[in-house]
């Protein structure tokens, strides 16, 4: 089953302003009935379908949103692309376990990434999205129960909260899919402009001419290791 990130976030998004339920009824409107009942259309869906070891709706629903998610596109084959592998119960501290298991538990980011948050008053995992974007040391997702609802979240690395990243098993197509390539020059992020810049006033950088660079950050990372390390050597170092 092709599963990328692409798809799973383009699918998150439609729902974002979606608001949980005070009761079991008018689950599939986005606004009606909204309350603080953790009853969501997303858990039902999982409950009919036994995704979880036992039913679900009525409880916290940060899991359940982003299993749904998967679950929507890739079926029965969620649970082994999101690395559950034990009793399926709908825990936080379980499902980071279980990438840690598969060493998919990341303490950096990428786009599509399940991220855990981290409960400061015992370290563990108590929340969860998905990863949208990356820029630096800032991130953002989509997430469910995110104040009764699925909203979009900004967060930092730096804030002491974040428990780590979670790397489903997405198909190899999605590396090549969701790689952030930059055009030009002046579409490079200002923080790695500059080095690009030195390695076409270098001549090592040429790109496909008209100013078209076709650049993506994993080369650009790739480069700068390169000369480091080649300057280290020269050096003696």
């Amino acid at each position: 089953m092709d599963i990328t990130a692409k798809q799973v976030l383009e699918l998150a998004a439609k729902y974002i302003g979606y608001k949980e339920k005070a009761s079991n009824k008018d689950l599939y409107s986005f606004t009606d009935n909204a309350g603080c009942g953790n009853f969501t259309m997303f858990q039902a869906e999982l409950d009919k379908a036994k995704f979880w070891n036992t039913p679900k709706n009525g409880y916290e629903w940060c899991t359940s949103f982003v299993a749904w998610c998967f679950w929507r596109i890739a079926g029965s084959e969620a649970k082994d692309i999101l690395c559950l592998t034990g009793p399926y119960g709908a825990s936080c501290v379980s499902w980071a376990k279980y990438y840690a298991a598969q060493a998919r538990l990341f303490t950096k980011p990428q786009v599509g990434d399940q991220y855990f948050q981290k409960d400061t008053r015992d370290g563990l995992p108590c929340h969860t999205g998905i990863v949208e974007s990356v820029n630096g040391s800032t991130f953002v997702t989509i997430e469910g129960n995110y104040q009764n609802s699925v909203q979009r979240v900004k967060h930092s690395l730096n804030s002491g909260t974040v428990y780590g990243f979670g790397r489903p098993k997405y198909t190899q197509k999605m590396e090549e899919e969701d790689m952030v390539r930059w055009a030009k020059l002046d579409d490079i992020p200002e923080g790695y402009r500059a080095m690009a810049q030195r390695y076409v006033d270098a001549g090592a950088l040429r790109g496909k001419g008209n100013g078209e660079i076709d650049l993506s950050e994993d080369m650009l990372r790739v480069m700068e290791i390169m000369r480091r390390y080649f300057e280290n050597m020269m050096e003696g170092k």
